[in-house]
């Protein structure tokens, strides 16, 4: 999905734009104040193979069948505060069976999944953005934002504000 922002623009104006994107192939979602949501027609909810095929390789998650939902659940909620308790319930799972199976499955607890997916989201901003580290932690479900430089270190072996500097060096 995407966003066109209209600035200053007439009733007429937006309502040729919204005419013109219907008549390429394009969905308009929601129209409010100066925001026109749009998608793709063949693009809705990733349901075309192709974007599954797409979505699957920028996943840090393993295609496992018997856990995709819970790579689904942490992938859709890592933002927020979660914990093992929550993802077992969401899947339909006791928390015990929930942590035996994925450890068996991938040699990692689903923690260590939450924490990862945090972790390269948090990398993605640095290098994408120049929020402040704090922002960035806040963004991707940390509510103590030394737990999150303490998890950080442990992942690059750096802090975030340097690893940012290093990376940003290595593209220039």
């Amino acid at each position: 999905m995407s966003n066109i922002l209209l600035i200053d623009a007439e009733t007429k104006t937006k309502n040729l734009l919204i005419k013109c994107l219907e008549t390429a192939g394009v969905e308009v979602i929601i129209t409010e104040n100066c925001l026109v949501n749009v998608q793709l027609a063949d693009q809705k909810l990733s349901t075309t193979t192709e974007s599954k095929k797409l979505n699957r390789q920028k996943s840090i998650f393993p295609s496992i069948p018997r856990l995709c939902k819970v790579f689904e659940f942490i992938e859709l909620n890592y933002h927020q505060s979660i914990r093992l308790k929550e993802v077992a319930q969401a899947v339909g799972y006791s928390s015990a069976y929930l942590t035996d199976l994925v450890r068996r499955l991938t040699g990692k607890t689903v923690n260590n999944w939450i924490i990862e997916r945090r972790i390269v989201e948090a990398s993605s901003l640095l290098l994408e953005t120049n929020n402040s580290v704090d922002e960035i932690a806040l963004k991707v479900g940390y509510q103590n934002i030394n737990h999150f430089y303490c998890q950080f270190r442990d992942y690059y072996k750096n802090t975030p504000r340097a690893w940012r500097e290093s990376q940003r060096c290595k593209v220039a």
